[in-house]
């Protein structure tokens, strides 16, 4: 495990990796949250911004840092705030890949220069973005010298949003509100925290996305779009992208590299709990949902007792029998509300029939996320019997 310390460019601040808001492993189930959060209405009126409370802020410090986990020779994963992101770089005989390009332009850039310098290359290939989580495809800007490649309903998000004529004013104050938001969480729950340095290092990190922000929130969108599959040949590696949809995001899409033994899951499943389907599951039709596990079982087929699937946020690597347990309990889930709705019964009688507990292997996890946020999920499992109970209802 290494850090790289990565120059910022115009930001006068420093990052270490490290969640502050809620639990790494819990991140993405908030980032559709977080797109929302953007088209707020607060206004930025300069560069320099005033974050109540951020301490440690220096003019003459210029970088922040980004851990590296390498993952073999030619593939690592490098992690960094304020979101714990995952990013994952292939070195390739025909250049160097980047999965997801996290926030903002200098975060993403960070991201670049540290997969540069692990590397000791520069010759980037192309960027791919997983979905259209702010968190991930926030950062594109700085890859813009690329092809940037992503699912046909990506781009048309990102292209609908360049129209509004109101995002770049809405795009304002996101910094402000994620550092109010903790800061009244941690006062109510534990206010030691606020003193500890990795908690100024997350306010900076929010920060420097503002700063990116109210500078130019540029949306870069991808330029190669694909349907239902694409797979580039790299010459010693095979990247096969494969989109599945509504589970997370609108634009879900699963990596695989069969010469890493390696699966990039996005935004679905987290080691460390319970498996969590998007609020956008409900505009699912039924067939995407059966898609779902088409695609899940079809990568369960492939895989061995040493591939490695790997979240898009947080630091813990699955194994095929956690990935095997996370889409047999969504399986079994979407399979008993069918039966419960052709046999009449209501939302009620259905939760009711599917405890949790009746999932022992997932039971064991937690069935809670980002308690005390706005985004608070008390009880996952409901919630993905909710989300599923729509589709049947649309």
């Amino acid at each position: 495990m290494l850090i790289w310390p990565v120059a910022a460019p115009d930001a006068a601040l420093t990052i270490t990796a490290g969640m502050w808001w809620g639990n790494a492993e819990s991140a993405g189930s908030a980032n559709r949250a977080l797109n929302r959060t953007l088209w707020g209405s607060e206004k930025c009126s300069s560069r320099e911004l005033s974050l109540a409370g951020v301490n440690g802020v220096e003019s003459g410090t210029s970088s922040f840092d980004v851990t590296v986990q390498r993952l073999s020779p030619r593939a690592a994963v490098f992690y960094g705030d304020p979101w714990d992101n995952a990013i994952v770089a292939l070195a390739t005989q025909k250049g160097i890949v980047v999965v997801d390009a996290p926030f903002s332009k200098t975060i993403a850039q960070g991201f670049r220069n540290a997969i540069q310098a692990e590397f000791k290359r520069n010759d980037f290939a192309y960027l791919i973005n997983t979905h259209e989580d702010i968190c991930h495809i926030g950062g594109n800007e700085a890859f813009a010298d690329l092809p940037i490649i992503g699912h046909v309903s990506l781009r048309s998000e990102m292209l609908k949003s360049m129209n509004d004529p109101k995002r770049v004013t809405n795009v304002r104050g996101i910094g402000e509100r994620e550092v109010a938001r903790s800061r009244e969480r941690l006062l109510r729950n534990d206010p030691k925290k606020l003193e500890e340095h990795g908690y100024g290092d997350y306010e900076k990190g929010w920060q420097i996305i503002q700063a990116d922000y109210c500078e130019n929130p540029a949306v870069v969108p991808p330029t190669i779009t694909f349907d239902r599959e694409m797979t580039l040949h790299l010459g010693d590696v095979t990247v096969r992208l494969i989109h599945y949809g509504y589970a997370h995001g609108i634009a879900d899409i699963v990596v695989s590299i069969p010469e890493e033994n390696l699966i990039l899951t996005a935004g679905v499943f987290y080691p460390n709990h319970v498996p969590i389907t998007g609020k956008v599951t409900e505009e699912a039709a039924p067939a995407i949902v059966d898609n779902w596990f088409v695609v899940m079982h079809g990568l369960l087929n492939e895989a061995n007792e040493n591939t490695r699937f790997l979240a898009s946020h947080g630091r813990a690597i699955m194994k095929k029998e956690q990935y095997q347990q996370f889409v047999s309990y969504l399986e079994e889930l979407w399979n008993g509300i069918r039966r419960a709705k052709s046999n009449g019964k209501t939302l009620e009688q259905a939760k009711a029939e599917m405890p949790l507990k009746d999932f022992p292997e997932v039971a064991k996890l937690s069935n809670e996320t980002l308690r005390g946020t706005e985004w608070e999920i008390l009880d996952i499992h409901q919630q993905n019997i909710e989300h599923l109970w729509k589709v049947l209802g649309r």
